[in-house]
């Protein structure tokens, strides 16, 4: 299971949520929703990461 976070520093410029809408939502700062479902939503986590300007998201296995 990796643990998903975004670190402080986001921009809100809305590349995550535009990536991945069900596990992304940006308003004045950038969320998390609760309840996605990782494993159907994996890949476009990974593609959000790489594609955030500033790399503030995180997705790491947990320990």
């Amino acid at each position: 299971m990796k643990k998903l976070s975004i670190e402080p520093g986001c921009i809100t410029c809305g590349m995550c949520e535009f990536i991945a809408p069900k596990v992304f939502e940006v308003t004045d700062i950038s969320h998390i929703k609760e309840g996605f479902d990782q494993m159907e939503n994996n890949e476009l986590i990974e593609q959000s990461v790489k594609e955030c300007p500033v790399f503030v998201i995180k997705y790491e296995e947990q320990k």
